[in-house]
């Protein structure tokens, strides 16, 4: 894990996604699988960290999923930043949240739809062209 006053990052693993916080961009990527054994462990911090960085940018915020897989203890979790950045949008943040997803993977399609149409946050599904 590598943080200083504007940064936080974490290397993805095996079962971890990649995690960047840049504050002097206003934009955050997790990138890579999701399915840690312990999901609350690995993302609580993670959580913490996107919340004080969101709360603190001037300007609006890009937010990156990009899920390679996603376990269900990681969705949930996921969900649950999801609605909690909801809550600091109707509060004034400028969030803007882009779901990427592989040509081929419905799952992950799938999982950014259903955020779409049960959150009221902006969010732009954007396909990658698997390679």
């Amino acid at each position: 894990m590598e943080t200083n006053e504007n940064t936080f990052s974490i290397e993805a693993t095996d079962d971890t996604p990649s995690v960047l916080i840049d504050g002097s961009k206003n934009f955050i990527n997790i990138t890579g699988p999701s399915f840690p054994e312990n999901a609350v462990e690995f993302y609580t911090p993670v959580v913490e960290k996107i919340l004080s960085a969101v709360s603190a940018c001037k300007g609006p915020v890009n937010i990156e999923f990009e899920f390679s897989i996603l376990s269900s203890a990681s969705n949930k979790v996921v969900y649950e930043l999801l609605v909690r950045l909801e809550q600091l949008q109707l509060s004034g943040s400028d969030i803007h949240i882009s779901w990427c997803y592989e040509t081929y993977d419905e799952d992950m399609y799938d999982e950014g739809s259903g955020y779409q149409e049960c959150l009221k946050l902006p969010i732009t599904l954007v396909e990658r062209k698997s390679e």
